[in-house]
């Protein structure tokens, strides 16, 4: 997946940004308040039409009074800052729901593993029920300034309402995307071809059926890769099936494994990061070709990688040139 750069923090990035009510409610919000900027844009526009434009058959002594005027300039000026606060607004609602879409991908992907390891969402504090409450339910209003308006200064409220609930929202999404930094989610090779597929396949050494534990990715010798999620790095030697190999615990009963490599860049009792280089593609081991052989073990269990990769739009290696 590709990483996300917000306007106004950096978030850290998982690649999969999990689905609970509190998820579909950020992402309705979030297309609220991009209706509401593009209203916005429009109440500016309004206002932006509200200033006299200087007559050209003026002298240039008159017209330069009238340009000049402090109050038409000092709104001009605000105008053009309301503007590019829209812009703003209008590229963190963009992240924000692609953000929110990320996270329910890797959340559908995980359900069908097990719901459990989907990072938990902590619920708001409840507050003590007061006696004599009540009225109709209604759904919360962030900004109750109306949009647009010809007035600046209740434009310029409505944008500060609403930077600081795209603030929020960041902040939240900030706190879901470190959850996710122990998922393994991460392609572990971007510039590669998808190989032989986790199940039952015809063994390329003596051509019967066997079963393949992980997903291969064919890439030329000294390729890199990296790590599918942050973790602890528990193995890296060399192995007479899998050749050089690295397996690193991610915590909650994940561990990946990378395997055939030519070279080692970690070793067991190093910390990693999600995308960080941990091998270079080879062919040690059982192995016809230069190429990596990508596991997920969850409590000691081989299972699919595909339950936690997002591998679409990646070429197939129709040659089978690169097999374990």
């Amino acid at each position: 997946m590709k990483s996300l750069s917000p306007s106004r923090q950096a978030l850290t990035r998982s690649d999969l940004r999990l689905v609970d009510p509190r998820r579909l409610l950020l992402g309705a919000v979030c297309v609220s308040l991009v209706v509401a900027v593009a209203a916005f844009a429009g109440g500016i526009w309004v206002g932006r039409a509200h200033v006299e434009p200087v007559a050209p058959s003026l002298p240039i002594a008159q017209a330069g009074n009238s340009a000049g005027e402090p109050e038409e300039r000092f709104a001009t000026e605000r105008i053009g800052q309301l503007s590019g606060r829209l812009q703003v607004l209008e590229k963190d609602a963009a992240y924000l729901l692609q953000a929110v879409d990320s996270h329910e991908e890797i959340a559908r992907k995980l359900s069908k593993l097990d719901p459990a390891l989907a990072p938990q969402a902590k619920a708001p504090a409840a507050r003590q029920p007061v006696k004599g409450e009540g009225g109709i339910l209604l759904p919360p209003r962030p900004c109750a300034e109306p949009l647009p308006s010809a007035d600046i200064e209740q434009n310029e409220r409505s944008a500060r309402c609403l930077r600081r609930v795209f603030d929020q929202l960041m902040d939240q999404v900030a706190r879901r995307s470190a959850d996710f930094m122990a998922i393994p989610a991460r392609r572990p090779m971007e510039e590669a071809r998808l190989g032989s597929p986790f199940g039952n396949r015809v063994d390329p050494f003596n051509r019967r059926l066997a079963f393949h534990s992980g997903q291969d990715f064919s890439a030329p010798t000294g390729s890199p890769i990296h790590a599918a999620a942050g973790g602890r790095v528990i193995v890296a030697d060399r192995n007479p099936s899998y050749g050089n190999r690295v397996e690193i615990d991610h915590g909650n009963g994940l561990v990946t494994r990378y395997a055939h490599a030519s070279k080692l860049l970690v070793k067991v009792g190093d910390v990693v990061l999600p995308g960080q280089e941990i091998a270079k593609v080879g062919s040690t081991g059982r192995s016809t070709g230069p190429h990596l052989h990508f596991e997920v073990l969850y409590h000691g269990e081989f299972v699919d990688p595909q339950n936690f990769l997002s591998l679409g739009g990646m070429e197939i290696d129709s040659d089978g040139m690169a097999s374990d």
